[in-house]
């Protein structure tokens, strides 16, 4: 879509291509399970995950629910939903031993979906009451939009997409309206290889 790193992207569940990432943390070790039926849903507790149950079912697939960082590692595929605020929920992954389980889970290059704060966490860090420490999976900033040239901030309404760059998790998306709710934004580092091959994908659902 135009700008990735500065027009967020809603999406629909799919299964986007993980990345490698570039700090492994503690020794962790769970063999994935093969129910090719399943999506594992990581809800720390902080956001409405209804809407992401309803689309998960509504596309055919069971729900499995992280309950231990093992979870994390032991999912196909792993979906990220989040709401509330960037420190909060880094205290809730970190204190859980979730923090070190997502970030090999996408070291292992397995498919990942994260939703709105479950996209921004990947990155180095945020504004929102910071700067506060991301997970560091993707080099780049979080920062809140800039309110000087009379932009609103939050910005919420109904915005038409406008797909640049083909990929099957956006087919059909094209000139569509999507409601946003959000007051900040994912600015990736453009040289990382990194930047050229994850697509961001930030909504409210």
């Amino acid at each position: 879509a135009t700008g990735a790193a500065n027009h967020p992207l809603p999406c629909s569940v799919g299964r986007p291509k993980g990345t490698n990432q570039r700090r492994r943390p503690a020794s962790l070790s769970v063999r994935a399970s093969s129910d090719a039926n399943t999506v594992t849903l990581l809800d720390y507790g902080a956001g409405n995950v209804r809407s992401v149950r309803n689309a998960i079912r509504h596309l055919g697939f069971n729900i499995r629910d992280v309950r231990s960082p093992e979870d994390i590692l032991a999912a196909d595929r792993l979906v990220f939903p989040g709401v509330g605020a960037f420190g909060s929920a880094m205290d809730v992954l970190n204190r859980t031993g979730m923090a070190d389980a997502l970030r090999e889970y996408i070291r292992r290059d397995r498919p990942f979906l994260g939703i709105c704060l479950g996209l921004q966490l990947l990155f180095d860090s945020s504004e929102e009451n910071g700067p506060v420490s991301g997970l560091g999976v993707i080099p780049g900033v979080v920062r809140r939009f800039d309110s000087s040239e009379g932009l609103i901030v939050p910005h919420i309404g109904w915005n038409a997409l406008q797909i640049t760059k083909d990929t099957q998790l956006l087919q059909g998306a094209d000139g569509h309206h999507v409601y946003f709710v959000h007051s900040y934004h994912a600015l990736p580092v453009r040289s990382n290889s990194i930047y050229r091959c994850f697509l961001l994908l930030w909504t409210q659902l």
